[in-house]
């Protein structure tokens, strides 16, 4: 499907002259940032850690929940760590298991009474259940804390205080009109006094650790030097991997957070790296993404978290080594099961309603567990909500991706009213059960006739936001390195994308296995250049020799034996809309060959 392109406008002039001490592209890639001023810059280009990390305390809750978790270490009351299955759940419990664990021992030694519980993906669902609430109250939990979940779980909190069990919620989904009865850490909730609303759960979770962390240190008590920093590796992950803006002290906790990880202490995180051929000291957030989360989710999605849970917290590289393992071909068999579910989700394209602003895909057969994963590439590929849904013994369990402009939670409480049997969720993202078979399509049904009312057709579609017109000839190897001082990339701060008109194709050949990608050579007239086009093999005939399109790339840096030179990839291509129009008259009586030898290309 053709993506459209969305050429965002220039910045205003006088803020470029404002910053003429820059590269000239960099006021533009600012201001689309939302960057506006001195202070706004030196946040986002010069983050520093006493600096710019907020105070803990600034919580509205802060306070009541160190104070309870203290009264809980002395009296050696039993606390429970109830986390999410994903990523974010597991590394911000591992960051409170870890921190609760090395101030209990200090507090009472020998008699310390430290659990956690991770519900299973398909069994139990998201979140506190009543089910497991009861195991909880049974087992004789004084203290619950919830990470990544338990703002929607007002009734079954409301259970566990009946029991005389307190609940300490951290986490940072969307919650509905009532709050649950407990102490809550959410930097989103109405009346909050923290001043960041997008911390990831690992984030919120490493706040309430940063505080227990401080109250025991104003306590006297010994703790490791920095012990709070080196839990930043995990806040690393969970920071990508829920996709939370990469802004504001999110972007101050990913660039030290990667600084740790790339010296990680942890047997576990060594050993998942290794086996995902990844170097120690040279990972980045496109690792994390690609890498290191898929690897931890692959436990839940295809056994039990708890799998991944213990490989964060393993203490010998022995035992990290066969965690690693397993997990490791759990993740194989992840990506086996999806190809052959997104083969199915394809060949139910063609019986999908023409026009639909929604697509809903449902198997009996299909894992709830994967089902995110579905909707996820298809909502990438088509540009549009998308809403997969599987079946675990007699639930089916579903969940939705979706764009910016269409909340999917809300959606799917709307279309789901009578028939669901549990929702949540973030604007983008959702989950959601029914129980009854018949319910499915009155709901697919539903989900299509609200996105029709609320979505304009003229959204639908995939979309590249493109930062700014860069000719080839400003593509320069300075640039690249210039523009490293955006990383890390993320949601909220995107790779920067640029785009080249009317550039005529000098020469073109497919490259890889499969001849899966596309290399081309093009020239805008008075510089030609190298471009690589990853996954663009099957469009070859729209790019041969001689030919105009229009560029959109991201611009890197190319090593090969010890040299550097700048790179482009190629993000998409079309025909160019003037060809020839701009070719200068110096190029016209040149041959093909004597330019590219001319630029060194050949």
């Amino acid at each position: 499907m053709p993506k459209k392109w969305n050429i965002l406008p220039p910045c205003p002039e006088d803020f470029s002259r404002s910053l003429l001490h820059l590269p000239p592209i960099f006021p533009q890639l600012l201001w689309h940032r939302g960057i506006r001023n001195a202070d706004d810059i030196r946040l986002f280009f010069e983050p520093e850690y006493e600096r710019d990390v907020h105070d803990p305390f600034l919580f509205r809750d802060m306070r009541k929940a160190v104070a309870r978790v203290f009264q809980a270490l002395e009296q050696s009351e039993r606390i429970v760590v109830f986390g999410d299955y994903d990523a974010d759940g597991l590394t911000g419990s591992t960051v409170l298991l870890e921190t609760l664990s090395e101030i209990g021992n200090k507090v009472a030694p020998n008699n310390v009474h430290i659990a956690s519980y991770i519900p299973h993906r398909d069994k139990e669902g998201y979140g506190l259940q009543m089910e497991n609430t009861k195991i909880l109250i049974k087992e004789g939990a004084r203290v619950i804390i919830t990470v990544d979940c338990g703002i929607a779980c007002v009734n079954e909190i409301a259970r566990a205080r009946e029991a005389g069990v307190d609940v300490i919620v951290v986490d940072h989904h969307q919650f509905g009109d009532v709050l649950p009865d407990a102490i809550l850490i959410h930097p989103g909730l109405p009346g909050e006094t923290y001043p960041f609303s997008s911390l990831a759960a690992v984030g919120v979770a490493w706040k309430f650790a940063s505080a227990l962390i401080r109250e025991a240190e104003d306590r006297g008590i010994d703790l490791p030097p920095g012990y709070a920093k080196w839990l930043l590796d995990l806040v690393s992950i969970a920071t990508v991997t829920d996709m939370v803006p990469l802004v504001g002290e999110n972007r101050v906790l990913e660039k030290y957070g990667l600084t740790v990880l790339n010296k990680t202490r942890r047997p576990g995180l060594r050993a998942l790296m290794e086996r995902g051929a990844l170097q120690l000291g040279a990972v980045g957030v496109r690792d994390i993404g690609f890498v290191i989360g898929p690897r931890l989710n692959a436990a839940s999605r295809m056994d039990h978290a708890l799998l991944a849970l213990h490989l964060l917290r393993a203490s010998t590289a022995e035992d990290a080594a066969a965690r690693a393992t397993d997990i490791e071909m759990l993740n194989r068999a992840r990506q086996e099961l999806m190809a052959r579910m997104m083969e199915e989700a394809d060949a139910m394209l063609a019986s999908m309603p023409e026009h639909a602003n929604i697509h809903v895909f449902h198997q009996p057969h299909w894992s709830p567990a994967l089902v995110g994963l579905v909707a996820g590439r298809m909502s990438d590929r088509f540009g549009m909500p998308v809403v997969a849904v599987g079946k675990h013994g007699r639930q089916w369990i579903g969940s939705g991706r979706s764009l910016s402009f269409y909340n999917i939670t809300e959606a799917v409480k709307r279309a789901g009213e009578g028939l669901l049997t549990r929702s949540g969720g973030h604007v983008q993202a959702c989950g959601f059960a029914l129980e009854r078979d018949e319910d499915v399509p009155t709901f697919a049904e539903r989900l299509r006739q609200d996105a029709k009312a609320n979505i304009s057709s003229k959204d639908i579609g995939p979309c590249i936001d493109i930062h700014a017109e860069l000719p080839l000839s400003m593509a320069s190897l300075e640039l690249s390195s210039a523009l490293r001082q955006f990383e890390p990339f993320g949601v909220g701060n995107p790779e920067p994308v640029f785009y080249a008109k009317n550039i005529e194709i000098l020469a073109a050949d497919t490259v890889g296995q499969n001849n899966k990608h596309l290399r081309i050579i093009g020239s805008d007239g008075t510089h030609a250049q190298k471009c690589i086009a990853f996954g663009f093999g099957a469009r070859a005939d729209e790019a041969r020799p001689g030919m105009h399109i229009d560029v959109a790339y991201t611009l890197g840096v190319n090593e090969w034996n010890g040299r550097q030179e700048a790179q482009c990839k190629v993000v998409d291509f079309r025909e160019a809309a003037l060809p020839g129009s701009t070719q200068q008259t110096s190029e016209k009586d040149t041959s093909t060959e004597e330019r590219l030898a001319k630029a060194g290309l050949i």
